[in-house]
């Protein structure tokens, strides 16, 4: 759902003449269990990433480059500059999604017109808002649409989940209160590029394998962010029930960390990455630190590149001839 939520919001924002809007606790569902964030404004104006986007291969560079053009074209929107935030939001299992936020700019008029055109497509009011669904033709589901308020887009893949935001984003239903253990998500200070806080992790992060150690967890918060020009940081806290808990979700991660460096041999950049990891616990709370610098981040992306090449090239070279 991320990232297909990502892909789509971002293809949703269109230009128009008014100033976008702020995440704000008391506009999402009190029900909410997990945010994620990202914060796209931020990103635009880092020199890191700034950085590193000029090291990627030049030729995914001038791909992305395209299909930012071919939005910009249809839909009339440069989407590095035009979206401020994303904030997708949901209250149960992750992986069956939840809502996306998109503040921006919009230009609902024309983005509407061309969803007319789309298969099965239905518009309805809603309480004053024109909901709008139809069928994506890539995944053959349902996708919904409103334009909220004014710099505000909604987007999920049910249209009773979009209503129920609208109904707390004008007041009918409640929203996350101040002492929400979420109230963290929603705090910007302009080198934070993506955040995720979650509680009762049980119900969330469903039948995922790889997320089995945190099934136990009461909650977590994960920041990556740029302090500096020169260095990306990640932080993951998680707070289990008890320091038992605690101890058996640090030596979890402790595992993955230990099988990632084992595989240098076919995956080295991932190994050089998580030996970058600190794994800590102290009392029920179980923290990881992550610092890259610039230099080890461009280093593991040439090595991928390289790597990437010659698998292509190996891929291509014609088979060798049979002898009887």
């Amino acid at each position: 759902m991320f990232k297909r939520s990502l892909a789509v919001a971002g293809a949703l924002a269109c230009v128009q003449a008014i100033s976008s809007r702020a995440a704000d606790l008391k506009d999402f569902p009190a029900q909410t269990h997990w945010v994620l964030t990202v914060d796209v404004k931020a990103a635009q104006a880092s020199p890191l990433m700034t950085s590193l986007t000029e090291k990627m291969d030049p030729a995914k560079r001038q791909e992305a480059t395209n299909k930012l053009a071919a939005v910009k074209a249809m839909f009339g929107v440069d989407l590095l500059k035009d979206i401020d935030q994303l904030v997708i939001a949901g209250n149960g299992d992750a992986e069956k999604g939840g809502v996306a936020y998109v503040y921006g700019k919009f230009d609902a008029q024309r983005l509407s017109t061309i969803l007319a055109g789309t298969k099965n497509y239905v518009s309805a009011d809603h309480n004053g808002v024109v909901v709008q669904s139809w069928t994506d033709e890539k995944d053959n589901k349902q996708k919904c649409l409103a334009f909220a308020k004014p710099g505000l887009a909604l987007l999920s893949n049910t249209q009773a989940t979009l209503t129920d935001a609208l109904d707390v984003l004008s007041g009918k239903k409640a929203g996350l209160a101040p002492g929400s253990p979420l109230s963290g998500a929603f705090e910007r200070n302009g080198q934070n590029l993506l955040t995720l806080h979650a509680y009762g992790l049980s119900s969330i992060v469903g039948a995922a394998p790889r997320a089995e150690a945190l099934k136990q967890a009461e909650s977590l918060s994960l920041c990556v962010g740029t302090p500096g020009a020169d260095a990306l940081n990640a932080t993951l806290s998680v707070t289990a029930g008890t320091e038992q808990t605690a101890q058996q979700i640090q030596q979890a991660l402790l595992g993955i960390q230990a099988i990632a460096m084992l595989r240098a041999t076919e995956a080295p950049e991932s190994a050089s990455v998580a030996s970058q990891a600190k794994i800590t616990c102290r009392n029920r709370t179980v923290d990881v630190t992550l610092d890259l610098t610039k230099d080890l981040i461009g280093n593991v992306l040439r090595a991928r590149q390289a790597r990437h090449a010659t698998q292509g090239a190996d891929a291509a070279a014609p088979a060798p001839a049979k002898t009887n």
